[in-house]
């Protein structure tokens, strides 16, 4: 299916509208594409195969894949309707549209197509969305569809890069992905000991990026759905979610593999971060990065503050004195401290509060070499753990 539409005003109203919608199709995945020719077919020819947790074929009438080619300039549009014409069993729809330079970025888009998906599923199911050089599982649906059923509102997958293009990294850019990759575990591991969040349990990991996440229908509309930006919009929406407490989980058994490429689709995304460690690894500079000292105090403050925020309505409660005590480096006015008591989502008010004092809280625990902050996070994990947690096994 292709309908090719030119103004953005009219196409929310105008996307998919010829595509039917049947109730029992429960899942809406969404990919966005430009110029993807070289990858599409491999990226969909990961849904011809899907299975359930028990390795049996998912019931293709469950779900269904949206496809919006934007901007294209290649052969993308023509293999994606190829690959329909192969597989008539999946309930596939795609359509190709031209947007001016207002609205021609990921941030658009990716909006658009999430912002359908929850129409079509009349705000109930669970969207998800990957990316057009991404690879899924072959349970990639159904381990994610577990991790709702077991009360996630919302389900980020690990991702890795597609073993195959590995090879395209230059040694010292590579090295500086696994530090990257390690440093970044660990400290995913840290948190989910410290915080002791049920919804996100060891193992996890740091993932909520849109080569692999997933939010059901009512979560994404309580959330507001993307914000208005025109680029690293899973990261914004994240956000969203964290200021309305919604249950987000890191699972390790939901993955994909992702494109190892340095020349990226999106201005800004893992192509460009690959650039530029590519880049530090030439000049020789070593990577700089947030203490895992730093991180501990800041993973025990705030699970000092979220143990308070449970019982703010106590009578005995004291917010004011309470607040102190947690950490007395913090700056918080009165009407901060009334808003403690009264806010309806604890998230809301640690972004409002806490999080802009981030600059003061670093400078306490100054930025150290990435290996140096590695050593630091498996001690630190050793303290809250069996120390054999220290040296993650995680994909």
């Amino acid at each position: 299916m292709d309908v090719n539409h030119t103004v953005p005003e009219r196409c929310p109203a105008l996307l998919f509208s010829k595509a039917p919608i049947a109730p029992e199709r429960t899942a809406c995945v969404v990919i966005p594409v430009k110029n993807e020719a070289a990858r599409i077919s491999q990226t969909l020819a990961a849904f011809a195969g899907q299975v359930d947790v028990q390795g049996r074929p998912l019931d293709p009438a469950t779900f269904e894949i949206l496809l919006l080619a934007n901007n294209c300039t290649d052969s993308s549009v023509e293999q994606i309707q190829a690959f329909s014409n192969q597989h008539p069993a999946l309930h596939l729809f795609w359509e190709d549209i031209t947007l001016p330079p207002r609205y021609a970025n990921i941030g658009y888009v990716r909006r658009l197509l999430m912002d359908t998906a929850c129409r079509r599923l009349s705000g109930t199911g669970l969207i998800l969305t990957t990316d057009g050089d991404t690879r899924v599982a072959p349970d990639w649906i159904a381990q994610t569809q577990w991790e709702i059923a077991n009360g996630a509102d919302a389900v980020g997958g690990r991702i890795l890069l597609d073993p195959a293009e590995i090879d395209s990294l230059d040694a010292p850019t590579y090295i500086y992905h696994q530090y990257d990759d390690q440093y970044r575990l660990l400290s995913a591991e840290l948190e989910a000991l410290v915080l002791e969040t049920a919804h996100n349990p060891s193992p996890t990991h740091h993932q909520h990026f849109n080569g692999s996440f997933a939010v059901t229908a009512a979560t994404y509309i309580k959330a507001g759905g993307i914000p208005p930006v025109t680029h690293l919009e899973d990261c914004a929406f994240f956000e969203r979610l964290q200021h309305i407490d919604a249950k987000v989980r890191h699972s390790t058994d939901v993955w994909v593999y992702t494109s190892a490429r340095y020349a990226g689709r999106a201005d800004i995304g893992l192509s460009d971060q690959l650039k530029q460690w590519q880049r530090l690894a030439i000049q020789g500079t070593e990577l700089q990065v947030e203490s895992g000292w730093s991180i501990l105090q800041r993973l025990t403050v705030r699970k000092a503050l979220m143990d308070l925020w449970r019982h703010r309505k106590q009578p005995l409660t004291d917010p004011v004195a309470a607040l102190r005590k947690v950490d007395p480096h913090l700056q918080i006015s009165a009407a901060e401290k009334e808003g403690f008591r009264n806010s309806v989502f604890f998230g809301s008010w640690y972004a409002q509060v806490i999080q802009p004092q981030a600059f003061k809280h670093r400078f306490r625990f100054p930025d150290v070499p990435i290996k140096e902050a590695i050593l630091q996070l498996r001690t630190a994990l050793a303290t809250y753990s069996d120390p054999a947690l220290s040296h993650t096994s995680i994909r």
